[in-house]
């Protein structure tokens, strides 16, 4: 019952802060950040719970990529991603993070070789409170991505998503160079 009290508190928390970002925008702390570094901060704090699902983490990251953003809010996106990766994942695949600068925009990547999204799902991925049916057996509320695409958005950014079934997913964030 503890363990229930705690995942609906940070459900409530999730929607509190999904509305805040739909309704009046993120409160954001802009600075220059280096999202190659919020990579390699994330896969690492990330990387147990990665292991303990056997998910294996690849991060290529180059040279900088500096933005002008709210790092917390960024960490919570790529960690949330993450996490996905973790879920969705079945043991031994692998997930591969990527940074890149591109026509004046830093683009984040985050690809697995997983079992992909069914073309009919993908165009819902990033709306709140939807779950695709491989999500029946996964915990989660399905505000995670919802949350991701309007921080993303909120920062003046774009993001995408492709999948192939059986051969994986990859994200797309392009975010504007500072």
């Amino acid at each position: 019952m503890h363990d229930q009290s705690l995942r609906l508190g940070r459900v409530v928390a999730d929607l509190s802060e999904l509305s805040a970002a739909e309704t009046s925008g993120l409160s954001l702390q802009l600075e220059s950040v280096d999202v190659a570094q919020i990579l390699r901060d994330e896969s690492s704090l990330r990387e147990p719970q990665l292991r303990a699902a056997d998910v294996n983490v690849t991060v290529h990251t180059g040279g900088p990529a500096y933005v002008r953003a709210d790092a917390d809010r960024l960490h919570q996106a790529v960690g949330n991603l993450l996490a996905n990766a973790a879920r969705y994942c079945q043991p031994g695949d692998s997930v591969t993070l990527t940074v890149s600068v591109d026509d004046d925009q830093a683009v984040l990547r985050v690809a697995d070789n997983g079992p992909g999204i069914p073309p009919d799902e993908l165009p819902h991925i990033f709306d709140r409170l939807w779950r695709g049916r491989a999500a029946e057996q996964v915990a989660g509320s399905g505000i995670g991505l919802a949350l991701v695409r309007e921080t993303v958005s909120s920062h003046g950014g774009t993001i995408e998503a492709t999948s192939v079934p059986g051969e994986g997913t990859t994200i797309t964030i392009r975010l504007p160079s500072a």
